[in-house]
């Protein structure tokens, strides 16, 4: 009997996605619960399981629009399901693959694996037919043997990420790579067909195009300002230099620079309560929770996930929340839930490089405070006014103006960066 593999309801305001991505193929026999596609939304990114085991039949490629509730699949559940998700061929290669990648630096190794190139090719065949389109791709666009490459995916299956960590770690692993593309002077013809077209046409995403409603909306809607400081980050950089060690140790999450900043933005938000509201037509909405969103940058575009109740986190605890939302979102495995609510949102753009910009609100939030490089720099300190190099860095607020008057913005403004150059502030909460 076919079991129709329908798009979930993923959210009360999504009714439609973008299939991004088949992680396996059309005739493939899957195990119930096993992640068959990637479904791509307008707020979140999310691998959808099969509902029962049996034979995949594809009725919707990737690339394509869906609709919540379109079958864009059907399993036979007749056919017998394997015990476990992929496959038992590259579960019993498994063992093997971490030795042939250790034993892949030694000179020997690589000009065996690349003399033979046709052999290589076709003994590899089969193997390449049973990956996802997105990892076959990439094997074939870089003719590498998936048997050499260690899968990190269920059951040793390869994924997008195991490829490309290892055509980065490869220059370092196989010198040898270089002789390779020397037998290609027959290529140049390639070359201006591939050059000549000036340019190229892609689909935007549906999460690039709700993020850049949301931010020509931010823009359109609210009287933005943004107002600027410095902060010296020499106690801070002290304090993580005294205790990181023994915090990972302790805690097992490294110190990072983001949970003095939650910190003292809880704190700030409680000094000025005018900043943690927002607008809902003519009424103003007072939070009096702590719910700080951390915008991060993913290959899909920018999301702000949530950390829930920051206020009565520690250190560690934003630390943790940190590195759990941060790995979520660079595996795509971030829910609506993540995503949903914040009261205060906190941008790094320093990660970057960026010395100073001016941050676009996050609606409804009313303010969104930007974070940039630390530079070391000449600034005059002390009652003698003596010249030291410090650790610096600007700051800026933007803020609705029609909520936040320039007062309550300043002040909160330089009350977070009181707190970062004194952070005893921040554990006895003054």
């Amino acid at each position: 009997m076919s079991v129709p593999l329908k798009v979930p309801e993923v959210g009360e305001s999504v009714r439609e996605g973008f299939l991004t991505e088949w992680l396996r193929s059309d005739g493939d026999v899957v195990a119930a619960d096993e992640p068959l596609y990637v479904l791509e939304t307008d707020k979140v990114t999310m691998t959808i399981n099969a509902d029962v085991g049996g034979r995949l039949t594809i009725k919707v490629p990737a690339g394509e629009e869906v609709e919540v509730g379109q079958a864009v699949a059907e399993i036979d559940d007749s056919v017998e399901a394997p015990a476990t998700p992929p496959a038992p061929e590259p579960e019993a290669a498994a063992p093997e693959q971490p030795e042939t990648a250790a034993e892949q630096p030694t000179p020997p190794a690589a000009p065996e694996a690349r003399t033979p190139k046709p052999a290589q090719s076709s003994a590899t065949a089969g193997s390449v037919a049973d990956l996802s389109p997105a990892v076959r791709r990439l094997v074939l666009e870089h003719d590498l043997d998936p048997g050499v490459i260690s899968g990190s995916g269920r059951g040793g299956r390869l994924t997008k990420e195991d490829v490309l960590r290892y055509l980065d770690e490869r220059p370092r692993e196989a010198p040898a790579a270089s002789p390779a593309p020397r037998p290609a002077p027959a290529a140049p013809p390639a070359v201006p067909a591939a050059s000549g077209e000036r340019q190229t046409r892609r689909r935007m995403s549906p999460l690039r195009q709700r993020l850049a409603q949301r931010l020509v909306e931010a823009q359109q809607t609210a009287a933005m300002l943004t107002t600027f400081n410095e902060v010296d980050m020499s106690r801070v950089i002290a304090l993580r230099k005294q205790w990181r060690e023994r915090f990972r140790e302790r805690h097992g999450v490294d110190l990072g620079f983001m949970s003095f900043f939650v910190k003292a933005t809880v704190n700030a938000l409680a000094f000025v309560p005018a900043v943690n509201a927002f607008l809902d037509g003519d009424e103003i909405v007072d939070n009096h929770y702590y719910d700080i969103g951390v915008a991060v940058s993913t290959e899909r575009g920018l999301v702000v996930p949530v950390i829930r109740d920051a206020d009565r986190l520690t250190f560690a605890g934003v630390e943790s929340a940190i590195a759990e939302l941060a790995e979520k979102a660079r595996t795509g495995k971030l829910t609506l839930e993540n995503l949903n609510g914040g009261v205060f949102t906190v941008s790094n753009g320093g990660i970057f490089g960026s010395m100073l910009s001016t941050p676009i609100l996050n609606p409804p939030q009313s303010a969104i405070l930007g974070m940039h490089a630390i530079k070391k720099r000449p600034v005059v300190v002390g009652e003698d006014d003596r010249v030291e190099v410090r650790p610096m860095m600007y700051l800026a607020l933007s803020y609705d103006h029609r909520l936040v008057d320039g007062r309550e913005a300043v002040t909160f403004l330089k009350r977070i960066v009181e707190c970062l150059e004194d952070p005893e502030r921040l554990l006895l909460e003054v």
